[in-house]
């Protein structure tokens, strides 16, 4: 048996008319030679290194007076720079705002693995669901692990908090929290929680206003300052540990996604009325532009009263990845000849709203964004079809409907 994990997980992958198929077999469980202190040892031999932080907002730095600087992300940069003076260091964003593990699964191929990455920051525990926890985004979550550490790839998972995770500091751990922390230690990753040193620091003395003026969500930079903090001091005592990584043989989670499938619409043929166009180069901010995170696009238009878009895909859930705007219109949706309603709607209503007026005004040339939606995620394993109808009545004579990909998983 070969001592490398990336040897022994490596799965098949097949890319055929857009579609790329990506498979992780069963394995055995065991160790390997991944660890923390092996990507510190390889920095101190001044070799090249390269570094990804995959996530969402607060990976990216939402709020941060600059992003690129005063971010977690930014200052933990900085501080590996600084750690390792005399080591090319390569550093990436993967961190796409209000998205979670479910689309990071379809995102590997096209933003992580391309830049070959030494060590990836992994988030998604608050963008899962903090005080929530679901089979589907567990094994997602588990899923971007496994495929990581396939790839050889040490990964250190990053827990972040919003900020009523700190109102109440006698308050259990949310349970996502507990939950990817069981997963770290199955694993035998070092992992970061952001809660308990925030709570430390509040009891100190730190007003909370100071860390979060803004909204609950995204803190100031000195709320991000401690979420660097709290990432380092984990640095600092894995760096020298001995203890290597260990997958075990099955996830310590629902096996659901051993498949996943990215089809990228503008490879194969397009239904009349669709046209392949290019992404936007504007966006309502910088991680939600969308040609950082997809190619070209197919695009249905109101001008063309473009007809509905029906495709197959295997498993038991899909999405759609692509883009929008304040003029994109709603859609209808169904799987299997049965129409599909949107979450927590009204009976009878069956119109999933694809637009960005909640952040914008919906008129032309503004709200640009990527745009993701879960339509299923408990479907039969299985073969399925999927068909996505634009609703052109009522909209604006410049509405399109964007979209990049269709993103299913399953066994």
């Amino acid at each position: 048996m070969t001592s490398s994990i990336g040897r022994v997980l490596r799965g098949k992958s097949r890319s055929v008319l857009g579609v790329f198929v990506f498979l992780i077999p069963t394995i055995s469980a065991m160790s390997s030679d991944l660890s923390l202190k092996r990507f510190h040892e390889k920095a101190l031999r001044r070799e090249p290194v390269s570094v990804v932080f995959l996530g969402g907002s607060l990976t990216w730095g939402a709020n941060a007076s600059d992003p690129q600087t005063t971010s977690y992300r930014g200052l933990m940069m900085d501080w590996l720079r600084k750690k390792y003076p005399q080591t090319p260091m390569a550093f990436h964003d993967a961190a796409i705002g209000g998205t979670g593990s479910q689309l990071a699964m379809f995102r590997l191929d096209r933003d992580v693995f391309p830049h070959k990455p030494d060590l990836v920051f992994l988030d998604f525990t608050v963008n899962d669901g903090a005080d929530v926890t679901d089979p589907q985004t567990l094994a997602s979550y588990e899923r971007v692990v496994r495929e990581l550490l396939g790839r050889n790839t040490m990964v250190f998972p990053v827990l972040m908090m919003f900020r009523w995770h700190a109102e109440k500091p006698d308050a259990p751990l949310p349970p996502r929290h507990e939950a990817h922390q069981a997963l770290a230690r199955a694993y035998q990753l070092p992992f970061a929680n952001t809660i308990p040193l925030v709570v430390a620091k509040l009891r100190d003395g730190i007003d909370l206003k100071t860390l979060w003026p803004f909204d609950g969500a995204h803190p100031d930079d000195p709320g991000y300052r401690l979420f660097f903090e709290a990432v380092r001091d984990v640095y600092e005592k894995a760096q020298s540990e001995e203890a290597t990584v260990r997958v075990p043989e099955k996830p310590v989670f629902e096996d659901r996604y051993s498949r996943v499938t990215r089809r990228v619409l503008v490879e194969g043929a397009l239904p009349e009325g669709w046209t392949r166009e290019k992404t936007y180069r504007t966006a309502l901010w910088f991680d939600g532009q969308a040609s950082r995170w997809m190619g070209d696009v197919a695009c249905a238009s109101a001008a063309k009263k473009s007809g509905p878009l029906e495709v197959e895909f295997e498993g038991s859930m899909v999405g759609v990845f692509g883009e929008r705007n304040g003029l994109a219109p709603a859609i209808r949706v169904w799987i299997d000849g049965r129409p599909v309603a949107p979450p927590k709607a009204k009976e009878g209503d069956v119109l999933w709203p694809m637009d960005t007026s909640r952040f914008a005004p919906p008129r032309k040339g503004s709200g640009n964004l990527f745009g993701w939606q879960v339509l299923a995620n408990d479907l039969a394993e299985g073969r399925h079809t999927l068909r996505i109808e634009p609703v052109w009545e009522g909209a604006d004579k410049d509405a399109e409907l964007r979209i990049e990909s269709i993103c299913s998983a399953g066994r």
